[in-house]
């Protein structure tokens, strides 16, 4: 475990830096930024860094040619995304003008909803070119809304990095634009480099609506990458701060595994890059944006489980998602193959042993099975995500069970002739062929292979029906026992920790909560992750709380009653030396 760096040095990443910024013409000052229509160029300019080697605020100039009736929309951002508070409210130095001089703007807010945005109106018609800057701060606080992927602006180290909805005004209209994203590191200086999901320095999107635009994820300033230049394989990396992990060794473990699945899902034509950060909330942990997964770590991030939070977020890119209007509800498709295949394309690959593809197993059974809300309807999943651990964890957990299950069926029905790879192989290739990846699909595609028993346990597993796999779902190297494990209690109504103000109610008499000394009406000052320590029989939660003038640390084991629950352990053939 690598001590946390507590000065600041460049090091020996200055050259190469410097000579991957050279090599790439990576400094474009925002002058040459012409605009063109349909094309938003955007440049982003990090302040300097302060005394505590972050940077505190960048300076974002926009420029398109959109033209707009005076207080008709022009621009907007989300105001929440993703669970995530934007900069939205807190941006400085707003200015605009066009080709007829300086422009007023206007705001207004949508209602409360799933993803509210501030809109941005013009007092008078807009003509030509529109130059639009502000300031956009960077705080360390922590999300106020709890549980959210690391998507808003954060700093450490010199660098900064944030996903554009949470930063970046856009075009407030449903027409495709390319976005061109260019970076002026005149206030930063050294060894700065800018990397996005479109790529390295400058780079242009494919035309693209706003909304979908908004999915760019930005870093930029001193930050380590690898490789020392972007691969022919089309692999790349880039992180900022130093995590407890020899970060360039994972990374080239994942470049490697990337190979594996460039042939296993036989497709060349994939980039895929990752971006690392610190998180104090749910560490280890990320999400997918765009053929890229933001990864993120604390002190304590073990390398071995977050390997494998890795392979996870790579299947993301291959498989993607049905194309569905909810995708949470069709999430079990997205999350329940990337679980599923998050141990198995890393054990096949030799990159990870036996026992930590059948530890993974068990860390997926576990969860599930000593969920008290497992038997939830699919459909109710939405409403519930961010709300209920217990309900955010079924698509992944319920997912995964099931396609071992499928597996399962499908070899003994073909006679060891067939296998869930072939399905979701075949199933993929729709969209190549310009096919939707619909659920509809996915159900006929099923039905082919078992009939009308493979539609009913697929309907089964929507309904909330408990998933039961076979004891050799796993293969002839393994086999089911049974073991006692303890059911995940919060203690409280969990609904708090999604709150601006967590303020504790509906404590449980007799829970672990209540034992540890917690009251209605104590105010948790910190966002609390939950997520890794409801798969974890062993992990304490630990809040800082606030009651009347006093402020207290309290901590533990968020556990409830005991029941017996699926696991698997190696059956003990002796021919068992390669995944199934």
């Amino acid at each position: 475990m690598a001590t946390r760096r507590t000065g600041y040095s460049f090091g020996s990443r200055t050259l190469a830096l410097s000579a991957l910024a050279a090599a790439l013409a990576l400094s474009v000052a925002p002058h040459a930024m012409a605009s063109t229509d349909n094309t938003v160029d955007v440049t982003l300019r990090p302040a300097a860094m302060d005394t505590a080697h972050k940077i505190p605020f960048v300076d974002v100039t926009i420029r398109a040619t959109p033209e707009a009736a005076a207080g008709s929309p022009l621009l907007r951002l989300p105001l929440v995304s993703s669970n995530v508070k934007t900069v939205a409210s807190s941006i400085e130095n707003l200015k605009a003008s066009d080709a007829d001089g300086p422009l007023t703007l206007s705001s207004q807010d949508d209602p409360d909803g799933p993803k509210p945005y501030r809109h941005w109106k013009a007092s008078r018609a807009v003509h030509g070119a529109l130059t639009i800057s502000y300031r956009a701060p960077i705080t360390d606080a922590l999300n106020p809304l709890g549980a959210a992927p690391p998507l808003e602006l954060r700093s450490e180290s010199g660098g900064f990095s944030g996903l554009a909805g949470t930063y970046v005004m856009l075009p407030d209209t449903d027409k495709t634009y390319r976005l061109k994203m260019a970076w002026d590191f005149s206030a930063l200086g050294g060894d700065a480099l800018g990397v996005s999901t479109l790529g390295v320095g400058t780079q242009a999107s494919a035309a693209k609506t706003p909304e979908e635009l908004e999915s760019t994820f930005t870093m930029g300033g001193h930050i380590s990458h690898e490789p020392s230049a972007p691969a022919a394989d089309g692999f790349f990396s880039a992180w900022q701060g130093e995590p407890p992990f020899d970060a360039r060794a994972l990374m080239q473990w994942t470049h490697r595994l990337y190979g594996s699945y460039l042939t296993f899902f036989d497709n060349r034509g994939v980039t895929y890059n990752v971006f690392l950060r610190r998180n104090k909330v749910n560490p280890g942990g990320g999400v997918e944006v765009a053929n890229s997964f933001v990864g993120t770590f604390d002190e304590g991030t073990p390398v071995e489980e977050f390997k494998l939070t890795l392979a996870h977020e790579m299947v993301h890119t291959f498989v993607g998602a049905l194309d569905e209007k909810d995708e949470l509800a069709a999430s079990w498709f997205s999350e329940g193959l990337a679980v599923y295949y998050q141990r198995l394309l890393p054990y096949r690959a030799g990159q990870i042993s036996r026992d930590a593809y059948l530890q993974d197993i068990n860390i997926t059974a576990a969860r599930y099975y000593t969920d008290l809300l497992n038997t939830t309807p699919n459909e109710q999943i939405p409403a519930r995500f961010w709300a209920d651990t217990r309900v955010r964890v079924l698509p992944y957990d319920r997912g995964a069970l099931y396609f071992a299950q499928l597996n399962a069926e499908i070899v003994k029905a073909s006679r060891g002739k067939r296998s869930l790879d072939d399905l979701v192989l075949t199933f993929l290739k729709r969209r190549t062929a310009g096919q939707p990846l619909t659920q509809a699909a996915w159900v006929d595609a099923v039905m082919h292979e078992l009939g009308a028993t493979g539609k009913q346990h697929f309907d089964d597993m929507l309904s909330g029906k408990p998933v039961v796999l076979d004891s050799d779902a796993f293969g002839p190297c393994f086999q089911r026992t049974q073991e006692p494990m303890r059911r995940y209690e919060l203690g409280f109504d969990p609904t708090v920790l999604v709150q601006p103000k967590r303020v504790i109610r509906g404590l449980v008499p007799g829970s672990a909560a209540a034992e540890a000394g917690l009251k209605d009406g104590d105010e948790i000052l910190k966002p609390v992750p939950q997520d890794g320590i409801q798969a974890d029989q062993t992990a304490r939660l630990k809040l800082q709380i606030r009651r009347g003038d006093k402020v207290f640390d309290v901590s533990y084991l968020p556990r409830g009653e005991t029941m017996p629950t699926w696991q698997w352990m190696a059956s003990g053939n002796p021919s068992c030396t390669t995944a199934h």
